[in-house]
C-alpha cells in the first residue's frame, strides 16, 4: 500500500469518528430538548445543535470527496443512548441535572475524538480533515463551558 492510500485510509478513520461524534451528540441534545424548562439553557442547546448539524454536512462532504459514504450510528447506539437519557432525566429532569448531563456526554465525546486525532496524526492525516476535527474539538470544549454555567 503506497503512502497515499494509508494517508487517505486514516483520514477516512478520522472523518469517521468526528462524523459519530457530531451525529451521536446533535442526537443526544435532541433527546433532551423537549425536557429543558430554562429559556437561555433551551437557546443554548439548539444552537449547539444547529452547529453539529454545519459540522456534519462539512465531516459529509470531505467524505464524499473521498468516496466514502457516512455510516450512521446503529439503532442499538442511539437506543442505548436514548435509554440512558430517559432513565437519567426520570430520577431528575431539572434543568441544572441536564446541563450536567450535556457537560458529561460532551466530555465523553471530545475525550474520544481527541484520542482518535492524536493516533491518526502521528499516522498521517489531511490538513483539511486535521482542521476540521480541530474545529470540533474547539467547539465541544467551548459547550462545556457554556453548559456548566446552567449546573
Amino acid at each position: 500500500m503506497n503512502n497515499t492510500t494509508s494517508q487517505n485510509n486514516v483520514t477516512v478513520e478520522l472523518l469517521s469518528e468526528m462524523y459519530r461524534n457530531v451525529t451521536m451528540g446533535s442526537e443526544n441534545l435532541a433527546s433532551v430538548v423537549p425536557m429543558i424548562k430554562n429559556k437561555n439553557l433551551l437557546t443554548n442547546v439548539t444552537a449547539q445543535m444547529e452547529k453539529y448539524e454545519d459540522f456534519t454536512k462539512r465531516t459529509e462532504k470531505l467524505m464524499n470527496a473521498r468516496a466514502v459514504k457516512p455510516k450512521e450510528p446503529s439503532l442499538m447506539k442511539i437506543i442505548m443512548s436514548r435509554g440512558g437519557i430517559a432513565i437519567n432525566t426520570a430520577l431528575d429532569s431539572s434543568d441544572g441535572h441536564i446541563a450536567e448531563m450535556i457537560v458529561k456526554g460532551t466530555k465523553t465525546g471530545v475525550k474520544d475524538l481527541e484520542s482518535t486525532f492524536e493516533q491518526m496524526k502521528k499516522r498521517g492525516v489531511d490538513s483539511d480533515a486535521a482542521e476540521l476535527c480541530g474545529e470540533i474539538i474547539g467547539f465541544e470544549r467551548h459547550e462545556i463551558d457554556r453548559a456548566k454555567d446552567f449546573i
